[in-house]
């Protein structure tokens, strides 16, 4: 399966494509819960938008799932589209994934992150 996640702050708007292309679920999830959804599809790829709260989602979802994060600013099928919506921007994701189109953006390691993390926003 090829799964599309459109991210938001609370909720995620998903689409999941079988091989064929074909529509199989859609389907909006509290991020709390999306655990529950990957493991429904352990094994599939999914595609989500590279945004300020995807570490934790993309931490989430790859215990279940292939996940690829992608660079919102090369998603110019999605930006560009005339019929922008959380629904049409999910579908998008999933129909790029399939084609092996999706631009990737830099994921870091654990170890990266921690080491970009400055108590109380100081850099000392």
């Amino acid at each position: 399966m090829f799964i599309g996640i459109d991210v938001h702050k609370r909720y995620s708007q998903i689409a999941v494509l079988d091989k064929n292309g074909e529509i199989v679920e859609e389907v909006r999830v509290e991020n709390a819960n999306l655990d529950d959804f990957a493991q429904r599809y352990a094994g599939s790829k999914a595609a989500l938008e590279a945004t300020s709260n995807y570490y934790h989602i993309h931490d989430t979802l790859s215990a279940y799932l292939d996940v690829t994060v992608a660079n919102p600013s090369e998603l110019k099928l999605i930006s560009d589209s005339d019929k922008k919506t959380d629904r049409v921007d999910a579908k998008q994701l999933a129909r790029m994934l399939r084609l092996g189109s999706v631009p990737e953006s830099y994921v870091p390691t654990d170890e990266v992150r921690r080491a970009s993390s400055f108590p109380n926003g100081s850099r000392t």
